[in-house]
């Protein structure tokens, strides 16, 4: 399954590349597309992954956050 969640915090490539990165880690993750400009995120997963978890990565990293898909 394929959703887009918005996200808060980035403001460079390199934000970019550690959001991927995060999101990447977590369990059943197939896919991450990042975008800085709008700031969203297109996941293609292999089960359901509630938006906590997903934060959860994203808080290893930096101060991102992440919103319900769109």
């Amino acid at each position: 399954m394929k959703k887009i969640y918005e996200l808060t915090g980035m403001n460079c490539g390199h934000c970019v590349n550690s959001v991927k990165q995060a999101l990447l880690q977590v369990p059943g993750m197939e896919g991450v597309e990042v975008q800085l400009d709008p700031q969203k995120a297109s996941l293609t997963m292999n089960r359901i992954v509630d938006v906590a978890e997903l934060q959860s990565y994203l808080s290893k990293v930096g101060n991102y956050t992440i919103n319900k898909a769109i």
